[in-house]
């Protein structure tokens, strides 16, 4: 069989979940081509990975989350456009989209299966408002702000949609249903009102993050208990960052810091005896040595967190990352750093709270929650569940089935 993934280019850890299933495949005997951006592109080529190049809606303003700009109808066509040639010309058996807007766009034009992989939180099945738990201030506000933007943007791209033959849609999300919908979370972390068409796979995880920058010998001289902080590959936010780890010094904590990529951190950051500052860091090789992790609300970190049974701290940047540290806090193996956020598609709206609020109140905060007597078995409940997925397997199965 021959596949095409197709992931949106906002973040790196949806070009390694395709990279997970592309190995996976590819071993099983089938052919795989992998579709990136061109800003992506370079990562693929620093692993020796071949790989087409397909524009991308998030190309309009390069953000990590999306934006008005996305839906641009022209945007959206070109987009399509560019789809549609790529399917024209290999055919695929199946397409997988990871969070991709337009790819069940071009799937059904051309008519091809498209399946899609997405957490649950970012589905119309989804009835929780992102980042807070029932009743929290402020939970209306974001209510309405979501609601308003997930519609606006299906407005903006109806003339798009109409161009191409399409009906309209009342909900952008409604786009990141396919076929089939894979979910790569889990439902004890994020119950769904209805699961109907969807299947969790579980978490995926990919070991072939490239460790340029790694210095294992830093890492091992920080003294213990050592706290990894990682705020993703997304935006550089060196002052939040510095804040964190005033906070992880102050818990006792050394630090160990992945900054998503050659963005001279080190610059703003000297290292010293309880600080190490890398460009990427291998989780495999770091997380069994650590004891805490603090970061942007990222499910592939979270996962590979709760895998080894450590506890995190959620600093969000996003609305679905801040329901992540919700979703940690249900299973009771994490923290939101600030609580009642409303973001308005302003990403700085977290940052600012967390800026804010006085280094003794936040202390005193993860401190109670990480000397919680029943922290560590929440911790070995939660390792289990995840422990318990083969997210790429199952979906390399499930792909290659058709079921």
């Amino acid at each position: 069989m021959r596949f095409l993934l197709e992931p949106c280019n906002n973040t790196l850890s949806h070009i390694a979940k395709c990279l997970a299933v592309r190995d996976l495949l590819r071993r099983r005997g089938h052919e795989v081509v992998l579709a990136v951006a061109p800003s992506r592109a370079r990562f693929l080529d620093g692993l020796g990975v071949p790989h087409a190049v397909l524009a991308d809606i998030q190309d309009a303003d390069g953000g990590a989350s999306p934006s008005f700009r996305w839906f641009h109808p022209a945007r959206v066509e070109a987009c399509v456009k560019a789809e549609l040639e790529l399917l024209h010309r290999l055919r695929p058996d199946v397409v997988l989209g990871v969070f991709r807007f337009t790819g069940p766009i071009s799937a059904r034009i051309a008519g091809i299966p498209y399946d899609s992989l997405i957490c649950g939180c970012m589905t119309p099945a989804c009835t929780e408002v992102l980042g807070f738990v029932a009743g929290e201030a402020g939970e209306q506000t974001q209510a309405r702000a979501i609601n308003f933007f997930r519609r606006a943007c299906a407005r903006i791209m109806r003339p798009a949609l109409s161009a191409l033959g399409m009906e309209p849609i009342e909900d952008a999300w409604e786009l990141l249903i396919g076929r089939r919908t894979f979910l790569w979370d889990f439902s004890a972390f994020q119950p769904l009102a209805s699961s109907t068409g969807f299947r969790h796979v579980g978490p995926i995880r990919w070991s072939g993050w490239p460790h340029q920058g790694f210095d294992q010998a830093a890492f091992e001289a920080l003294p213990d208990p050592v706290a990894l902080l990682s705020f993703g590959t997304g935006a550089v936010r060196v002052a939040e960052a510095e804040r964190f780890i005033q906070v992880l010094h102050r818990l006792g904590y050394s630090v160990a810091v992945a900054s998503g990529g050659p963005h001279g951190w080190s610059c703003f950051l000297p290292a010293g005896p309880r600080l190490a500052i890398f460009d990427f860091v291998p989780m495999e090789s770091v997380l069994p040595r650590v004891a805490l992790v603090g970061c942007h609300g990222g499910q592939g970190l979270i996962f590979d967190a709760l895998w080894h049974a450590i506890p995190v701290l959620v600093l969000p940047f996003q609305p679905e990352q801040a329901q992540n540290g919700r979703c940690l806090e249900r299973i009771g193996c994490g923290r939101r750093m600030v609580r009642g956020v409303v973001f308005r598609g302003a990403a700085e709206a977290g940052s600012a709270a967390f800026m804010a609020k006085p280094l003794d109140e936040i202390e005193s905060e993860v401190g109670n929650f990480l000397n919680d007597s029943e922290l560590p078995h929440r911790l070995l409940r939660a390792s289990s569940i995840v422990r318990s997925y083969n997210g790429a397997a199952t979906l390399a199965e499930l792909l290659e089935s058709g079921e």
